[in-house]
């Protein structure tokens, strides 16, 4: 269907996470509402993933991966195979910068003359996109200042052939950091310093917006499974055992003391995990000054474990809170509260994604 003006359009939207994927459908009044208002969910579906079949955003067995597409697809029913995937991990560079203002057709043709000289790997092996947030007159010229995103195209292909193989047509890749902060931007969220943080299970995405746009976005080589894999490790347990220990006890003390070894593993990973979030918090406030983040909201399956969000607080000085996947979307369609009860600090980037003004 054409994205007309009044014409109501669906969106979906997939994020390819390390332990599930995740396919949000949403339905949206007209094309000016998908970037500036809010939708009905009317389809979602969360399937698990085997173990080692994504790492670091990377697909890495295709086959595994299709398959929980697949399923997905059968779940939600979406009115149409396109599909926006998101992408992330710490292969995905993305930096503040400024450019000559010009059209945009023209200065994503120039940017692999404009950020040559920034990226750690060739401009032919990348996917380059830039993403305005502002403007302000230069010496010379007026200056865009904005989001340059290069992507390596290994990753990209690779996830492509998986979506793909399970019969959808991906028709734009987004960044998984602008959906995180995208699908809860709402209310007064929209004209504060926010810090989005999601803890997944191998990575941390971190975005730090200002009045709605990103202005720093870091991904972190840590999430649950660092915490998962200690206690494995402490109690000689399995995963899906430690996983369970990890939960049940968290950071608060325990009198338990068989599951003091346990408990000394969840803490030492954590405080590295909360402190690599800090110090990007403190990198960001000593680079905009007067510009301090004012709450900090966390997502993902790691965010969950007991006393975390307290910590966090504390380490940061912050307030801390859970975000709201939800913020910007009704339920709707055959879709029920319990379809998505629970879910709510857990499935961001699959409804932000299906909100990006590049689709």
């Amino acid at each position: 269907m054409e994205e007309g003006e009044n014409v109501a359009i669906h969106r979906l939207g997939l994020d390819l996470g390390s332990t599930h994927v995740q396919l949000a459908e949403v339905e949206f009044a007209n094309k000016n509402a998908v970037a500036t208002g809010s939708g009905v969910l009317t389809g979602f579906a969360q399937v698990p993933v085997p173990r080692g079949a994504l790492a670091s955003g990377q697909v890495v067995d295709v086959g595994a991966v299709a398959s929980a597409i697949r399923k997905a697809v059968s779940i939600v029913s979406p009115k149409s195979k396109d599909v926006i995937i998101g992408v992330g991990g710490e292969s995905v560079v993305v930096r503040e910068i400024e450019l000559p203002e010009m059209p945009m057709a023209q200065l994503r043709s120039s940017l692999p003359f404009q950020v040559q000289d920034m990226l750690p790997m060739s401009i032919d092996e990348s996917v380059l996109d830039f993403f305005p947030t502002g403007a302000h007159e230069g010496k010379d010229a007026t200056m865009l200042r904005g989001i340059m995103v290069a992507a390596p195209k290994s990753l990209v292909s690779k996830n492509l052939v998986a979506v793909e193989s399970a019969g959808l047509k991906t028709v734009a890749v987004d960044i998984n950091a602008f959906a995180l902060m995208r699908a809860q931007l709402a209310g007064d969220l929209l004209s504060r310093v926010v810090a989005f943080v999601d803890i997944g299970a191998q990575m941390t995405t971190l975005v730090i917006s200002q009045g709605g746009q990103p202005r720093l976005v870091r991904t972190l080589s840590a999430g649950g499974e660092n915490a998962t894999d200690a206690v494995a490790a402490a109690m000689r347990i399995d995963a899906q055992q430690a996983e369970s220990v990890k939960f049940r006890i968290g950071l608060e003390p325990t009198s338990d003391r068989e599951m003091a070894p346990a408990q000394e593993a969840i803490a030492t990973s954590t405080r590295a995990l909360v402190e690599a979030v800090r110090n990007t918090f403190v990198y960001y406030s000593s680079n905009n000054h007067g510009e301090a983040i004012e709450r900090v909201i966390i997502t993902g399956g790691g965010a969950h474990l007991g006393g975390l969000g307290q910590y966090l607080a504390t380490a940061s000085r912050l307030p801390v809170s859970f975000g709201n996947s939800f913020a910007r979307v009704t339920l709707g369609g055959k879709l029920g509260a319990d379809a998505v009860r629970g879910l709510e600090a857990n499935v961001p980037v699959a409804i932000g994604l299906t909100f990006g003004e590049a689709a």
